[in-house]
């Protein structure tokens, strides 16, 4: 345990130093700002309607995702950091493994990813007020603290994916930027289930993407989209964690040979 402990020490000191870290504190404040009160000034220079209502819904689902992007984001590059410099290797002759120190760093990306995630959607959320009603339809009025607590612990989960993904695929810090533009595509997708033909089976075509799961969790749990072919948000929520827990296993597999190679 006491590697690990010093790792966080070490990562405690660091959080002043580390511009990257440093945006990801300040970041959901950012969001929070721009959720809440800029989103609203361009929403009102629309005439309400049924596109609107699902507009707003789109942006909420958008703005809860932002988190594990950036969090993951940071990890990427940090991870080709090393990549670039060799670093890596020098772990063979420390306490700490390549393996444990990626789980450490993945842990502490996620807890990260979880604590923006919530002070995004609870923030936007109480400080919006009835910015975002629609025809009488606000989506975040219909998010509990617990469903935002869920949705955050397991979307996070997708931080380290994400993370670790960008650094297995990159060789460098060019090529891993390359993919993050590319791969960023993947909070949008889950928006897709607010198109009218995405609401019924074919809803599950968009699951071989991870952040769906999460995503339909936490609207099941809202009752915002209802539909019969729904699954309860638990089981939306227990198919992400298990999902994004096997593809974080397989892509640090092929992390760790990437780099022993």
């Amino acid at each position: 345990m006491t590697p690990f402990m010093t790792l966080m020490r070490y990562e405690m000191k660091n959080i002043t130093r580390d511009k990257m870290t440093m945006t990801m504190v300040v970041y959901p404040f950012m969001m929070v700002l721009f959720g809440a009160y800029l989103i609203p000034l361009i929403l009102d220079q629309f005439n309400p309607s049924g596109a609107l209502s699902n507009a707003t819904l789109i942006i909420m689902i958008v703005l809860a995702s932002l988190g594990p992007l950036l969090a993951g984001a940071m990890l990427g590059f940090l991870l080709l950091d090393h990549k670039d410099e060799n670093t890596l290797i020098s772990l063979r002759v420390t306490p700490v493994s390549l393996m444990n120190y990626l789980r450490f760093k993945s842990v502490y990306t996620a807890v990260l990813s979880s604590v923006s995630s919530v002070l995004i959607i609870l923030g936007v959320k109480y400080l919006s007020g009835d910015a975002y009603t629609v025809m009488g339809f606000n989506p975040w009025d219909e998010i509990t603290v617990l469903n935002a607590l869920v949705f955050s612990v397991i979307s996070a989960l997708f931080a380290p994916v994400f993370g670790v993904m960008i650094a297995t695929l990159g060789a460098n810090k060019i090529e891993g930027f390359a993919y993050l533009k590319t791969l960023g595509i993947l909070i949008l997708i889950p928006a897709l289930v607010t198109l009218e033909a995405m609401q019924g089976w074919a809803q599950y075509f968009l699951g071989v993407v991870p952040t769906f799961w999460p995503v339909k969790g936490l609207l099941e749990g809202s009752n915002l989209l209802t539909n019969s072919a729904n699954l309860p948000s638990l089981a939306y929520s227990l198919i992400g964690l298990l999902y994004l827990v096997g593809l974080f296993a397989l892509l640090t597999r092929m992390f760790i040979r990437s780099v022993n190679r």
